[in-house]
């Protein structure tokens, strides 16, 4: 099997999977990939934790150790990394690192890591060259011999520049909160700020861009966010990546996860032909396909893939 859409087997991998902790076959002289805890993954029960279904574990596995074509691609902030309440103290685990690039190390897995950090700071946080990065929500993509600079998003830089000026006077002395020019962006930050925090900083954000047209205004974690008001997010930058790495091959199996309502959107758009992953208790609707609980069980969800990698080098 190479490349064989998984979204569509979905609703059979969670029939499989119902038996607890179910028997991967065997593969013929390949070996099963295993789940976070070493045995096969398995549906969430009651009072279980969120995993992905059996066949999925196996099929991604399989496409890996075959010599398919496989798309990862994976948020960083709450997927890769743990939040924290400041975020330049955001650390990705040195194994995690490594597992990245043994995945990533041709001719394996094309991986891509998209955040709605800049594409100079979460390149430097992840640190595999190997990898390709997508900054600002997908408007700045590099690596792997691609590059992509959104042309409407640019002509907006000088003006997002001056704007993050604006707002540092206006907001610059609210205890807990602050401004971060992302270049191709702006970051309201009140993760650390006190209740109500937010509405002043949505209201700053609107009296900002009132009058200033080719801006939006996007919300997340703890984060309001100014950006270029371009038809472009998450779910068309993995689109445009998928075809700048493969072309017009139909046979290519992708991997999305990520935990932000930004990710929604790449849920969304990718649903037809990805495996899609939220992040994080199942307490919201979700266009993804599957959950798990943490950033733990992603951590080794690529881990078991790395492990497979390793044994083919």
């Amino acid at each position: 099997m190479h490349g064989r859409d998984l979204r569509g087997s979905v609703p059979g991998a969670a029939r499989a999977a119902e038996a607890d902790h179910p028997a991967l076959p065997d593969g013929g002289d390949r070996d099963p990939v295993p789940g976070p805890d070493g045995r096969a993954a398995h549906v969430r029960r009651k009072g279980e934790a969120l995993r992905l279904p059996a066949p999925v574990w196996e099929d991604l596995g399989e496409v890996l150790v075959s010599g398919g074509r496989l798309l990862l691609l994976t948020d960083f902030d709450g997927t890769l990394a743990p939040l924290a309440a400041d975020p330049t103290q955001v650390e990705l685990a040195p194994s995690t690192r490594e597992d990245l690039r043994a995945l990533a190390r041709p001719p394996r897995a094309v991986v891509g890591v998209l955040s709605g950090r800049s594409l100079g700071d979460v390149r430097a946080r992840v640190g595999v060259p190997e990898l390709i990065y997508a900054g600002c929500h997908g408007l700045e993509v590099e690596g792997r011999g691609i590059a992509f600079r959104h042309p409407e998003a640019e002509r907006q830089r000088a003006r997002l520049a001056d704007l993050a000026g604006e707002l540092r006077a206006r907001v610059g002395s609210l205890p807990g909160a602050s401004v971060e020019d992302k270049g191709l962006a702006i970051g309201l930050h009140y993760r650390n700020a006190a209740p109500g925090a937010a509405e002043r900083l949505e209201r700053e954000a609107a009296r900002a861009l009132a009058g200033t047209p080719g801006l939006r205004i996007l919300r997340g974690k703890k984060i309001i966010e100014i950006l270029p008001a371009v038809d472009w997010n998450k779910g068309e930058c993995a689109r445009w990546i998928r075809q700048a790495v493969f072309g017009a091959a139909a046979d290519v199996t992708t991997l999305y996860l990520g935990d932000d309502e930004t990710d929604e959107l790449a849920f969304g758009a990718l649903a037809p032909w990805a495996v899609t992953v939220r992040v994080g208790p199942d307490e919201a609707p979700s266009r993804a396909a599957h959950r798990v609980p943490d950033v733990a069980e992603v951590l080794r969800l690529f881990a078991g893939l790395a492990r497979q990698a390793r044994r083919l080098s």
